[in-house]
């Protein structure tokens, strides 16, 4: 009777133990997912801005000639954007690319990143820019915080850059879903180091969908 007991508590013992191992083990595969989808981002994002560099440095154009035709073109182009998006999203050339941003009170709610109901027909007008005006091009889908420490979900994201990449990452999926190639997405999270706004922190709270070079 002591054996069977003995075997008993030992077999208690070890199937503990290998439950709290296949735990941690699962949790280290995550953080070590989250990273690599993290620092991939980060890099397809400067190979990016290189490639941009190389092209400017490498196909020189008329100063006036690009000057006047962008001054006759980007308005209108635009305008033509912002109208399809709908006043739920902002337009706007930021660094010569055309960026599409939905401010977090839009897409999230505090310390979440889920898509609300609220942020679907807004980017299925996004999706659908993307694929009529945009096809062929590369989207990099840049996620953006204040800078307010994260406190109250601490336990879930390391730190401002996390969440946003997680929230860029959420908004890519359902561009995704909604026909957006895959291949032609890159997800970056800046966390709050691309402020929008210097004055007002709500408005950097922020995903925006940028607008690349043909893939």
């Amino acid at each position: 009777m002591l054996i069977r007991q003995s075997i008993l508590l030992l077999s208690l013992v070890v199937s503990s133990l290998a439950t709290s191992c296949t735990t941690r083990y699962q949790d280290m595969l995550r953080e070590r997912d989250e990273r690599i989808r993290e620092l991939s981002g980060n890099v397809a994002h400067l190979r990016g801005e290189n490639e941009e560099l190389q092209r400017r440095t490498t196909t020189p154009q008329p100063v006036n000639a690009a000057s006047d035709k962008g001054k006759e073109e980007s308005p209108n182009l635009l305008n033509e954007v912002q109208r399809d998006v709908g006043d739920e999203a902002i337009v706007s050339y930021r660094r010569g690319r055309i960026s599409i941003g939905v401010e977090d009170s839009v897409t999230f709610d505090s310390g979440s990143t889920k898509v609300k109901d609220s942020a679907h027909k807004v980017l299925r007008n996004v999706s659908s820019v993307l694929k009529n005006k945009f096809a062929g091009k590369r989207f990099y889908i840049e996620g953006h915080t204040d800078s307010d420490p994260i406190v109250k979900t601490k336990d879930l994201y390391r730190d401002n850059r996390h969440l946003s990449t997680e929230r860029a990452d959420a908004v890519a999926r359902y561009l995704i879903q909604q026909g957006v190639a895959e291949s032609a997405i890159v997800v970056v999270g800046y966390g709050q180091h691309d402020p929008r706004d210097q004055k007002t922190k709500a408005r950097n709270r922020r995903v925006e969908i940028v607008v690349g070079d043909p893939l």
